[in-house]
């Protein structure tokens, strides 16, 4: 005759020792906010398009819908850049 396991929780004497439930995986679930996360929303300016939508002013001959799209792509880099580097040695206790 074969036993099964008791369930999760339950031992299967009264005289043995649980041990204390693990705690669930961490993952995306367990995000916590930093403020500095925040320059991230920084090139998603460049999806409203009344921020935009105009001709004038010009630069070089380049209507302004066109030279703003063009600027948002090296501040949004920037922006990621300054990010990864003031968390990179942050663990996840958020402590440095």
């Amino acid at each position: 005759m074969t036993t099964s396991a008791p369930p999760p929780g339950e031992s299967s004497s009264p005289t043995e020792e649980t041990s204390p439930p693990e705690s669930p995986p961490r993952g995306w679930t367990d995000v916590r906010f930093r403020w500095i996360n925040l320059l991230l929303l920084v090139p998603l300016v460049s999806i409203l398009p009344f921020l935009f939508n105009s001709e004038e002013p010009t630069l070089a001959g380049l209507p302004f819908f066109y030279w703003f799209q063009l600027l948002v792509i090296p501040v949004g880099i920037l922006c990621t850049v300054a990010v990864h580097r003031l968390t990179r040695h942050v663990d996840e206790e958020g402590e440095q």
